[in-house]
């Protein structure tokens, strides 16, 4: 892991923030401009030339580009003309972004169709599944130094250890993973599901216990794992008729639609929280989500 001079991941997630902010009108000049101030230099020094950017990310760039032209971002001060000249040309991008935002929206419905497909698929194939869900993270003390690379590299790791259904993977019927990011921390995560053949397992907050060891070892002791399947919160989805997540039976036609509701939060582009938790930024080729039925 390469230690950053600067909170890479933080700095994307303010810029990408900043520039829905402008175009969508929740902001005014003298922010824009202070924001403009604190974050500008420190982004531009840290942008990585192989990496890809959101849309917001690409038309910031561009266009504190065509204000600067060569200047050195470290020469660069944003004051109120600047700054009017940035809003005016970061407002032509205004619909490519509303489309990229429609686009994405729409593979996130078409991941959910095939997500739920496969699962209704597993449930018609097996009177019992064990489903297990993690959200893989980094400790927020070191997740400043976690850059896209280090995030991609323990993500295909851990898929590697799934694939060969060592330890806790064994009896593994399938999977599906997202990637995403803070808004506010711009901590890179994962919202992982496994799915279990359900004759073979049943103890599910073991197997989500030993899966955050797994990422802790696959991390070098900088990741931690937030387990859903505890006895606490099941018991509180229970109360509330929404249990979806430990042993699923076949023939209880509620738990199979709790589950597969649970299991579609992966695929949902806006959380519950109402915050905006896309990646803003990736590798070549690299894909934000992804599932496979491995019976």
């Amino acid at each position: 892991m390469i230690y950053q001079p600067v909170n890479q991941s933080q700095l994307i997630s303010n810029v990408d923030r900043l520039v829905r902010d402008i175009l969508f009108g929740t902001i005014n000049l003298q922010q824009i401009k202070s924001q403009l101030n604190e974050f500008y230099h420190s982004f531009m020094i840290s942008l990585d030339s192989d990496s890809k950017y959101s849309k917001p990310i690409q038309s910031f760039i561009e266009s504190t580009n065509a204000i600067i032209a060569g200047d050195y971002p470290c020469n660069v001060f944003w004051d109120d003309e600047k700054t009017m000249q940035f809003i005016k040309v970061l407002s032509s991008y205004d619909i490519a972004i509303k489309k990229d935002y429609s686009a994405w929206r729409y593979q996130g419905n078409k991941n959910s169709e095939r997500l739920e497909n496969n699962i209704r698929t597993l449930i018609s194939n097996y009177s019992r599944l064990l489903f297990v869900r993690v959200d893989l993270k980094y400790i927020q003390e070191n997740s400043r130094h976690i850059t896209i690379r280090d995030f991609d590299f323990h993500m295909k790791k851990l898929r590697d250890f799934i694939h060969n259904g060592d330890t806790c993977f064994t009896h593994l019927l399938g999977y599906a993973w997202s990637l995403e990011q803070g808004e506010d921390n711009g901590g890179f995560h994962c919202h992982m599901l496994l799915i279990f053949d359900g004759s073979k397992h049943y103890k599910d907050s073991y197997l989500a216990d030993q899966v955050g060891q797994k990422w802790r070892e696959i991390t070098e002791g900088v990741g931690y794992c937030f387990i859903v399947n505890t006895k606490e919160y099941k018991e509180t989805l229970a109360r509330y008729g929404k249990l979806g997540i430990g042993m699923i039976h076949r023939n209880n036609l509620q738990e199979v639609e709790n589950a597969v509701e649970a299991a579609l939060y992966l695929t949902r582009p806006d959380k519950r929280d109402g915050s905006y938790q896309r990646l803003k930024v990736a590798l070549p080729n690299m894909n934000t989500f992804g599932q496979s039925m491995i019976q």
